[in-house]
């Protein structure tokens, strides 16, 4: 169950009220870390500004691609809550099925080629404690890969670091919209998902 409420989206300036509902457009619902984030609108106007820059604008590399480099980064730092939205994601954003349930296996997968699984590896590498990185990664990356390429998955991976640390603190509720598609698509059946600390508790009677 979430630690904080939402911030009231009414006493949001017109500026947030308009990106709310470009975000609508596209994900079908506002993350409810946004919401938690309204409550210092500096903060979620910084993270959004970023966010769009990332992942959510057009960049050197396919934006589902991007999402599935962020759900490897997620799931190895062990964030519930982003690894529902990211492969939700990477799934809107054209990434199909048969890659989608290849991903945890993509080492051996004749899905993906030598150059996202070298993003893969730097996902993973980059997203545990401390960071195992290797010049070997890089050297792979490179031969795949321009710097401004680089640079992006390195950022996706940088900006879902900062997601996972501030959703499993705050134990944010996943919206209904994402916890539906997850069911759907076996999540938890598939993987070690477990959403229990991102779901709201229903009061004892």
């Amino acid at each position: 169950m979430a630690r904080l409420g939402h911030a009231d989206r009414n006493t949001l300036s017109d500026e947030f009220q308009e990106r709310f509902q470009t975000i609508e457009r596209s994900n079908g619902y506002i993350p409810n870390s946004y919401m938690i984030l309204a409550h210092r609108p500096p903060i979620l106007k910084a993270f959004m500004d970023l966010s769009k820059a990332v992942i959510r604008d057009e960049g050197t590399l396919d934006r589902g691609f991007r999402f599935l480099v962020a759900y490897i980064s997620s799931s190895t730092a062990g964030c519930q809550f982003c690894q529902a939205h990211n492969i939700q994601s990477a799934a809107r954003w054209g990434i199909g099925e048969d890659r989608l349930n290849a991903i945890w296996d993509y080492e051996e997968s004749d899905l993906f080629d030598q150059g996202e699984k070298a993003a893969f590896d730097l996902a993973r590498a980059a997203s545990i404690v401390p960071n195992a990185a290797t010049d070997e990664i890089f050297g792979r990356l490179k031969q795949h890969y321009s710097t401004a390429q680089i640079v992006e998955i390195v950022a996706v991976i940088s900006l879902f670091g900062w997601l996972n640390r501030f959703n499993d603190t705050l134990h944010t509720e996943l919206d209904q919209h994402t916890l539906d598609w997850a069911a759907t698509f076996g999540l938890s059946d598939k993987t070690p998902w477990d959403p229990s600390h991102h779901v709201a508790v229903e009061p004892a009677a």
